[in-house]
């Protein structure tokens, strides 16, 4: 059984958009290639602080926690350096203005999906290995590489598909 919860900053944001899909890059050629992960559940919500406490639900703006994919078997799998993206069931409204918490949920697997990690030098992360439902974890100042995809909110005359991309 595990936990993962991650905070983007929304200076890293590329402004309000509607998230429509979910990227992890691939850590190189190091580690698995691929990693099967059952019960796989991801979750999008909003956050006032910068910096993660080790209780999940209090990371969260109230009200704001939202089951946006779901499957009972999840397959992560990409070339080296390569996106792995997952198309959203259910579209985030992102506001442009608070953080964003990215939060998964799976009940064991095989393999693991290795990603590119970066040091955010706060409490951005925060893992638990031992139970979905144990309402703490572990914080960690490192994170996984993650993109957004979604329509940007603008007017009619700019673009209105983006990737904001940054270190995760």
């Amino acid at each position: 059984m595990n936990r993962y919860q991650v905070i983007a900053m929304s200076s890293e944001m590329s402004g309000a958009m509607t998230i429509s899909q979910l990227g992890w890059q691939r850590g190189g050629s190091s580690g698995s290639a691929s990693g099967n992960y059952n019960n796989f559940k991801l979750y999008v919500g909003l956050a006032s602080a910068s910096e993660l406490s080790n209780t999940y639900a209090d990371n969260y703006i109230p009200g704001t926690r939202t089951l946006v994919y779901q499957t009972a078997s999840q397959v992560m799998s990409t070339g080296p350096d390569e996106w792995m993206i997952i198309d959203l069931d259910t579209p985030f409204w992102y506001n442009g203005v608070d953080n964003v918490i990215v939060e998964l949920e799976w009940v064991g697997g095989t393999n693991m999906f290795y990603t590119y990690m970066w040091e955010t030098g706060v409490n951005r992360g925060l893992m638990n290995k031992t139970s979905v439902g144990a309402p703490t974890g572990t914080l960690s100042t490192k994170m996984s590489q993650l993109m957004f995809e979604g329509t940007m909110a603008l007017e009619q005359n700019t673009f209105g598909y983006i990737k904001a991309l940054w270190s995760f």
